[in-house]
């Protein structure tokens, strides 16, 4: 597989796949968020795989793309990590979302770098959201999301034990501190 150009066919693919998405309760159209986990893997000095990945990451569970095609465009290393960085669980709609929060958590906590890379641009990217979409701090905020402000401060304090091992890069250092902004400084 060619590396060249790699990234831009990432872009293209996800442009496509989530055509029409927006962000939960914005008129933001979705493709924002796979762009900025890309550029934030970029910033990081992710592989260009990583960056791909990073891109693609919510295709397999938000849209049509499935794993064989991603497989044929993008070969097996692009699949893994983005299987590596889903939420790709059996039986995934009917799973509480507690339930696979937690499975979430405790897979992290043991993945690979390359993962827990890919996780924390994608987690950074929604934590940053959640801090521009409710600068007031207002608890109807918490109502387009599947469970309530509790539950997410549980998961995203919960993510920065999980990622820990990438203490030190200044990706995981804005994503512990915009947790601490958003859901107060750690028990």
């Amino acid at each position: 597989m060619e590396k060249t150009g790699i990234v831009k066919k990432a872009l293209k693919l996800a442009v496509r796949a989530h055509d029409g998405q927006k962000r939960k309760g914005t008129e933001t159209p979705y493709i924002v968020h796979p762009v900025e986990v890309g550029l934030i893997l970029i910033g990081s000095g992710a592989s260009e795989e990583m960056v791909a990945a990073g891109i693609l990451h919510d295709t397999l569970e938000d849209t049509e793309v499935d794993e064989k095609t991603i497989r044929k465009e993008f070969g097996e290393k692009v699949l893994g990590y983005v299987i590596g960085a889903s939420e790709v669980l059996e039986n995934r709609e009917n799973s509480p979302w507690k339930e696979r929060k937690n499975h979430t958590v405790r897979f992290l906590a043991d993945a690979k770098i390359e993962i827990k890379m890919i996780s924390c641009a994608d987690k950074l990217s929604n934590i940053r959201s959640m801090g521009r979409d409710n600068p007031k701090r207002k608890e109807s905020f918490w109502d387009r999301f599947n469970a309530g402000y509790e539950d997410q401060k549980w998961y995203y304090k919960s993510l920065v034990e999980s990622l820990s091992d990438l203490e030190g890069t200044s990706m995981y250092e804005e994503f512990k501190e915009r947790v601490s902004l958003v859901f107060g400084d750690p028990e």
